[in-house]
């Protein structure tokens, strides 16, 4: 049961190099299977947004710019990208073309790290 454990928290917590790369892979993967049109009608989840920024400022963000965060219409915006729908995706958000980058990159730094360390157990 211990090791079942180890495994989920390490997944949980993005701690390896293989934990990365499957997460990371994940969510691009659920992004380019799920169609836009669901994830551009379902409800907004952002925590900032919903509840932090509601919490600190009180109902009327208006000098915020209506409660938005950075990262509002990011999951729009991947779910685009992925699509192939990029100025659309560039309506939702412009961070995510930045974010999606770094996701990739993460993902083939810890991909060529996971291969290195794999030969290196070999020897």
């Amino acid at each position: 049961m211990g090791r079942v454990k180890s495994f989920f928290f390490e997944f949980l917590s993005f701690d390896s190099a293989r934990a990365k790369v499957i997460n990371l892979s994940s969510i691009l993967l659920l992004f380019a299977i799920i169609p836009t049109k669901i994830i551009e009608n379902s409800h907004s989840i952002c925590i900032f947004k919903n509840f932090l920024l509601p919490l600190i400022f009180g109902e009327n963000c208006s000098y915020l710019g209506d409660c938005n965060c950075p990262a509002c219409g990011m999951g729009r915006s991947f779910g685009n990208i992925l699509h192939g729908n990029f100025i659309r995706a560039w309506g939702f958000n412009k961070l995510a073309f930045i974010a999606l980058t770094i996701m990739v990159a993460l993902i083939i730094i810890n991909a060529i790290k996971l291969i290195k360390d794999k030969r290196v157990l070999k020897r």
